[in-house]
This record gives C-alpha cells, structure tokens and sequence, in this order.
C-alpha cells in the first residue's frame, strides 16, 4: 500500500532529554496565527494553529542555535529516507526550505491537505513530535485511491517523513485536552 510504504515514522532521532528542552523552549515563544502560501490568513475552520518560525540567521543564539541543530538533522534524515526508498539518485535534500514550531491548543486543527503548490518547490514534508501530553491531535493521511488511510501517534522525539505531493493529503485532527507541540519542516 502506497502509504505505509512512503510514509515513515522513525522513533527517538532526538533523546528524550533534547525532546524535553526543546519543548520548554518551543513552549516559551510568540506564536502567530498561521498563513499559507503568499501570507494570506487562513480560515479557522480550515485550519487553526499558531507557529513561529525557525530560522539560522535570527539574532537570539539559542533560536539561531535550534535553527542550525534541527536544519542539519532534518536534513540528514530526509536524506536517508530518500537513500533508504532508493531515491537519492533522483533527489538530494541540501537543506531545508522551511522550519517551523507548531503550537495546537484545544480545538486546534489542520484539515485535509497537501504540503506542495506552485510557489513552493517541496519534495519532503516531515514533523518532529515533541510531546504526547494532550488528547486528540493525531497525524492522519488519507489515500486518494480508496478509503484506506494511516493514523500517526505522537512519540516524543520521533520523526515523520513523506512526499509532499498529490498523492499524501493529510491532517492534523482537532486537540481535545492540552497542547500539541511539533517541529514542521520541508525539503526541497
């Protein structure tokens, strides 16, 4: 089946003692209300999260240091997934695009989706979960072809990878009690 196939969950590519700082760290932001694509404001019953954007060149070291620590192992693990679906040869990730945390708070959700478009040019879509201390908030794919899909629970410090095109729409289902942190990123 093309899902369980190309949608890989690999546990504990980050200790739980890096999992834990990362959280209190994520949990200690500002976050703003989501966009998409050119920055538009999206519509809360499509999808309602708060993020906060990683970059390497912020001027706070502990942000710029998170930046360069999750870039370079997002990275090395997209591109192992790529060598591990004997796909290196049609892809190498040098970096990532994008970098975000991502905080859902009760009745928070991301409906059906697909990560690529056309001002985009993602090949990988991948989230680190950081914590597994709320309800609901699971990760969901459905199959385009039959009613087949994959449910994701959340183990701290593992990573989720998958092809960001047509073919993976995907979801975040609404948290029920507590707030769901991840780290979102995707290769191109």
């Amino acid at each position: 089946m093309l899902l369980k196939r190309y949608i890989k969950q690999y546990p504990n590519v980050l200790s739980l003692e890096t999992t834990s700082v990362l959280t209190r760290y994520a949990s200690s932001l500002k976050y703003e209300s989501a966009k998409i694509g050119s920055g538009e404001i999206v519509n809360e019953k499509i999808r309602k999260v708060g993020i906060h954007h990683i970059t390497p060149t912020h001027k706070s070291l502990t942000a710029a240091h998170w930046a360069n620590y999750l870039n370079y192992k997002i990275t090395h693990l997209m591109n192992y997934y790529l060598y591990e679906n004997n796909l290196q040869k049609f892809w190498n990730i040098g970096s990532i695009n994008q970098c975000d945390f991502l905080k859902y708070e009760e009745s928070y959700h991301y409906d059906f989706h697909i990560d690529e478009n056309q001002s985009s040019q993602r090949i990988l879509s991948a989230i680190i979960f950081l914590n597994n201390d709320y309800e609901g908030g699971s990760l969901a794919f459905k199959n385009t072809f039959d009613d087949d899909g994959l449910e994701i629970k959340p183990i701290p410090g593992s990573f989720v990878i998958w092809p960001s095109n047509m073919l993976f729409p995907h979801s975040v289902q609404p948290v029920k009690k507590g707030i769901r942190y991840t780290v979102v990123a995707w290769g191109s």
